[in-house]
């Protein structure tokens, strides 16, 4: 055979026709009568046909006119002529003795066949055509036999194609396939078993199916073979592969039966799919689940999901909570049940964005509960859509909004009261006493509409019946703010000591209608008013007063706008002390107070007692909060001692000698306590004059006429128990222009102490930090010696203080 003939399968063996073909006696006579189902033919000793039979021509199409003559390379391709093969063919023929191909043929009209060929050398002896023997020479001819195969070949190609594609299909299967017998034994399998077990073939032949199975499945993979091979099925089942290095492999093995043409079983075969990535998926999917719908569950936010047709579907716990309503009940609602009636065309509206659009709808709403409480809520929703597009419905969050309105609420009400308190300062700048800003005070706060009325009260001891100073509101009158403020002037049942006007800090009444103290709720429900907050009207230690603030909510003051009222209060108390100062400072009629005391609490009254002498307190000036310097004088009596006794003294911090003046001596003490004078100036008080002799002090305090001289009385006297007041009168202080102290300085100082004054302030002798003259530029010009200058400057500055401190003598 030739290459060709050993690359084709078909070329091994032949039928009994072929093998009788090679065998046909070639008498020239009977040929055409042996082989008349084949084409046969004669050629010469040159390959040209001599010879032509019926066969040839119906194979070929050529007749034996037009084909005798023509060498029989003619029937050859093209490809096979230029590479030489007719030729190669005739040339084993003559060699060998014959030669045989199976290959392609062209016919007369171009058309091609697929034949099997028989050369075969020949000799013609008086006209008997014979074989020739190979060692017999040179052939005379060829006997040229052909059997059209085309058919065959194609159906040949088409099995082997179907046969290569089959094999080429199974191979390139990612998923393992297998063919087991009835008894378990493997028939056939691809590629990707071995692969993926790591057995090779001969092991997989001795292995039975459920030894590829991990143990703890192999009893769920054993029943379902029996079900596809005792009844047939189609059986899908999931167990563990297990490989020959001990892998487990999750897989999914679908199975059929395998029977024959009489129904016969011969066993079954299946694909085994490798469904790791599938369980990989469907673990992290239930992990996704599981992870979100614990966050659905663990949301504070309620969370919802309805179908297109406003079925509810899906809701987490927080639904119930809120609303009320039972699993089953949810189950049967729709989305406008659960907003108030005045809110539903709102939300109506937002769904029909969400699911016509698409929109991301946000919208504020209040929720209706099933007990009929109304919440405010904000809820945001977008549609839910399929894989195709299609609307399936709409899913969102619905959050209590009640803080954020309550805290909106609040801002707007800090804001009014801001303005208000902004009106009332400017109004108190230009006040001219207490009752204009009293008036003003609660007037503004009237006019806000946070509050229903507003007063001020105030008591002239603790347990007094306040007096109204100034009110403004609505639905009440002067008697019935008296009798209101005379409830919370009266200490309460739980407190008895405690007056509630008393307290230094503000403090809210809430749900008064509901009070448990009977004045509270009989007020509040007469008066129509929910809520009071009681704002001390304060200066430093001082309580001047109080701030009640009604209004017609049950509990309408926050945190922050007591936090602003009760500063405000420190406001209006300061500006009422401030009025009270300025009056002292500037009225033409003051209050005189003399008191006589010998509490050696004082520390001047202590110190007298002690060093039996006459001490006079010429000035005390605070130098913190709590220590003050005293500025005494003491008569007949020896500085050593006086130091001595000072510096042994528990109050004072330090002692410091000024100068010693015959039988007087001044001194500077750094006294650590609060001075009688220092009680005096938180109630717009100051004191004119203080002299003890020998433990006994008398004080001459001057006030103004709008004090509450009852309460400074009552201060003084607790702090210093053993003091009294003695007398208590009006005087008249002379009117002082600013002509009159120009005449007291003048009418003090000499020539030479002016023209030292004046020279050394016009002259820049007091500028700092940098001087523009010194004392011997201003001497010089004076005429006068440096010293001389110095202590006219000295004595006039001197008694222009004293004018200035102390006033006329």
């Amino acid at each position: 055979m030739t290459d060709t003939d050993r690359d084709d399968p078909s070329s091994e063996g032949g039928s009994e026709e072929e093998d009788a073909l090679t065998d046909v006696p070639l008498d020239v006579r009977n040929v055409t009568a042996v082989v008349d189902d084949y084409a046969a033919a004669i050629l010469d000793a040159s390959g040209c046909v001599a010879a032509w039979n019926d066969g040839a021509s119906q194979v070929t199409g050529y007749d034996e006119d037009a084909i005798v003559g023509s060498h029989y390379r003619v029937l050859f391709p093209e490809s096979d002529r230029d590479e030489g093969k007719p030729e190669r063919l005739l040339e084993r023929a003559r060699t060998e003795g014959g030669a045989e191909d199976r290959g392609w043929r062209v016919r007369r009209d171009g058309g091609r066949l697929w034949v099997r060929e028989v050369l075969l050398a020949v000799s013609v002896d008086d006209g008997d055509v014979g074989a020739v023997a190979h060692e017999d020479g040179e052939p005379d001819g060829y006997g040229w036999f052909v059997q059209d195969r085309t058919d065959d070949h194609e159906r040949e190609g088409e099995l082997r194609a179907e046969k290569a594609f089959t094999e080429s299909v199974l191979d390139a299967q990612p998923d393992i396939l297998y063919a087991y017998d009835t008894d378990g034994e493997l028939r056939d399998w691809n590629d990707r078993l071995e692969e993926v077990t790591g057995y090779d073939a001969a092991e997989l032949a001795t292995i039975s199916p459920l030894e590829l199975i991990a143990p703890t499945d192999r009893r769920r993979i054993d029943a379902a073979i029996d079900r596809v091979l005792e009844e047939g099925e189609r059986v899908t089942a999931e167990g563990n592969l297990l490989t020959k290095d001990g892998d487990r492999i999750p897989y999914q093995f679908n199975s059929a039966r395998i029977t024959d043409e009489t129904g016969t079983v011969l066993g079954f075969t299946g694909v085994g799919r490798d469904v790791s990535e599938r369980k990989e998926r469907e673990r992290e999917l239930r992990e996704e689940r599981a992870f979100l719908e614990s966050v659905f569950q663990a949301q504070p936010d309620l969370v919802y999901a309805f179908d297109a047709t406003r079925g509810y579907r899906k809701w987490n716990d927080r639904v119930p909570e809120v609303t009320g309503y039972t699993e089953s009940e949810l189950s049967e609602m729709e989305p406008l049940e659960f907003v108030v009636p005045e809110h539903r065309d709102r939300i109506d509206d937002a769904i029909d964005r969400v699911l016509e659009s698409g929109e991301r709808v946000a919208t504020e709403a209040d929720l209706l509960t099933k007990d009929g409480e109304r919440i405010p809520y904000e809820f945001n929703s977008a549609r839910i859509t399929g894989e195709d597009g299609a609307t399936l419905g709409f899913t969102g969050v619905g959050r209590n909004v009640s803080e954020r309105k309550e805290r909106e609420r609040e801002l707007e009400r800090l804001d009014r009261l801001n303005g208000a308190i902004r009106a009332i300062d400017e109004a108190i700048v230009v006040a001219e006493g207490r009752q204009e800003i009293g008036s003003a005070t609660v007037e503004r706060l009237a006019q806000t509409d946070l509050y229903q009325f507003a007063a001020i009260g105030r008591t002239e001891s603790t347990g007094d019946r306040p007096t109204l100073e100034a009110w403004a509101g609505e639905g009440i009158d002067a008697d019935g703010l008296e009798d209101v403020l005379a409830s919370f002037a009266t200490p309460r049942g739980d407190a008895p000591n405690e007056s509630t006007l008393e307290k230094r800090r503000i403090r809210a009444h809430t749900n008064l209608r509901e009070s448990d103290v009977d004045a509270w709720r009989t007020d509040a429900r007469e008066y129509e008013y929910g809520a009071v907050t009681v704002v001390p009207l304060v200066a430093g230690e001082r309580k001047l007063g109080s701030l009640l603030i009604a209004a017609a909510e049950p509990s309408p003051f926050a945190d922050r706008e007591l936090e602003v009222l009760e500063e405000f209060g420190g406001t209006v108390g300061h500006a009422i002390h401030a009025m009270t100062l300025r009056r002292l400072l500037y009225t033409d009629t003051v209050v005189e107070l003399e008191f006589e005391s010998t509490d050696r609490g004082d520390v001047c009254v202590d110190l007298s007692r002690r060093l039996n002498c006459r001490l006079t307190v010429d000035h005390v000036l605070p130098l913190t909060d709590d220590a003050f310097v005293y500025y005494v004088t003491v008569s007949e009596c020896d500085p050593d001692r006086i130091r001595e006794d000072a510096v042994a003294h528990d109050a004072i911090r330090d002692v410091r000698s000024i100068d010693v003046d015959g039988d007087e001596s001044h001194w500077e003490l750094v006294v650590a306590e609060t001075p009688i004078a220092g009680l005096l100036a938180e109630y717009g008080a100051r004191i004119r004059a203080k002299t003890v002799d020998d433990g006994v002090s008398t004080d001459l305090v001057q006030v103004s006429p709008d004090a509450d001289v009852r309460e400074l009385v009552d201060v003084v006297t607790s702090v210093y128990p053993d003091a009294t007041l003695v007398s208590k009168h009006t005087v008249e202080r002379p009117v002082r222009t600013r002509g009159d102290f120009r005449q007291t300085v003048e009418a003090r100082v000499t020539d030479r102490q002016q023209a030292a004054l004046e020279a050394a302030y016009y002259g820049g002798y007091f500028e700092w930090p940098r001087r523009r003259s010194d004392a011997g530029d201003i001497a010089e010009q004076l005429g006068i010696a440096r010293q001389t200058f110095h202590q006219h400057l000295r004595v006039a500055q001197r008694k222009l203080l004293t004018a200035y401190f102390e006033g006329a003598p």
